[in-house]
């Protein structure tokens, strides 16, 4: 947990102010034990998990919890001592909050619940804060960060790989032969195709609008503009498109075939965006620079010209004085 060391005081008010019930609760122990007590609850109801070290809260929210329960000003927080009392505690804390604790049980309801979240287009980053969210909806005290990573990415592989299976199987045999080519070195090359489709576009100018251009002729010869899958969202296509990016082209071809096709298919779709998109950028930067090295010329041909009007009409007059004189 990230403790808040800046905040303001409504914020103080909204997260760590004690409820009624709070205070007859509270109220069971005896003095020493209730700001202990007051901050689990508090901790448990906001974040989902107990609070291990409460020396490192704010000292303003320890003395806001403090005032609520009138008590004396502290810098301390007394901790239980013995193992049997912190782990009482703990559970009549759960008890008083509703909460029930992270078990197979949980776990196997979370699991069905994150598979349909990533068959509907949830990425894992995203779950791994929605799910937390959906188990503190539930009251269940969330487990450690590490095991509910290790979940919903157990849980998102499986559902990326039957995703995987079914584009495979949608790709035409010429596609998939094109994919093969673009992760090939060609003889007397020292890159793949699928290296430079990945490179960052130079400053405009005519041959690198024309380099960059057959790149994109490159991805529509593929026949990419000809696959027709409904399966990806636009999320899952940036994610897919970033995963393949990641990797070089000997990685991808170590793939399974439907994992290394539907990445590569997932690229292709969006650098084909991405490649359009830079050339009309580039192209209106060649042009607004031309337009200003046009105009740069221009004017200076223009003060050239008129230096030597200048010069013209100074002479003309220099000499018409000397004829009247």
């Amino acid at each position: 947990m990230t403790l808040p060391q800046h905040f303001s005081e409504e914020e103080m008010a909204r997260d760590w102010t004690l409820l009624a019930g709070d205070h007859q609760e509270i109220a069971r122990y005896r003095k020493g034990s209730r700001l202990y007590i007051a901050i689990q609850i508090c901790a448990v109801r906001l974040y989902g998990r107990f609070l291990n070290h409460v020396h490192d809260l704010s000292p303003h929210i320890v003395n806001y919890l403090g005032q609520q329960l009138d008590l004396p000003p502290s810098l301390t927080v007394e901790v239980p001592e013995r193992e049997a009392t912190y782990l009482e505690h703990r559970q009549n804390v759960l008890k008083h909050l509703g909460f029930q604790r992270f078990d197979q049980s949980v776990q196997e309801q979370l699991e069905a619940w994150l598979d349909q979240q990533a068959r509907r287009g949830m990425l894992p980053d995203a779950l791994f804060e929605q799910a937390e969210n959906h188990l503190l909806d539930q009251r269940v005290l969330l487990p450690g960060p590490s095991v509910l990573e290790r979940l919903i990415i157990h849980v998102c592989s499986n559902v990326h790989v039957e995703l995987f299976e079914t584009v495979f199987r949608r790709l035409s045999p010429e596609l998939r032969q094109a994919i093969d080519q673009l992760l090939l070195v060609p003889d007397g090359a020292q890159r793949s195709a699928f290296y430079h489709l990945k490179e960052y576009p130079p400053a405009p100018s005519i041959s690198s609008i024309q380099s960059y251009l057959q790149r994109y002729h490159t991805v529509a010869a593929t026949g990419i503009d000809d696959c027709e899958i409904q399966v990806f969202t636009p999320a899952f296509l940036d994610y897919f498109f970033k995963q393949a990016k990641r990797h070089s082209a000997k990685d991808l071809r170590r793939f399974a075939d439907h994992k290394r096709y539907t990445h590569m298919l997932c690229f292709l779709l969006e650098t084909r965006k991405i490649l359009l998109d830079h050339l009309v950028t580039m192209h209106d930067q060649y042009l607004i620079e031309t337009a200003r090295q046009t105009k740069n010329a221009y004017e200076q041909t223009h003060r050239e010209l008129r230096k030597r009007q200048k010069r013209a009409i100074d002479v003309m007059l220099d000499t018409t004085d000397f004829l009247l004189e």
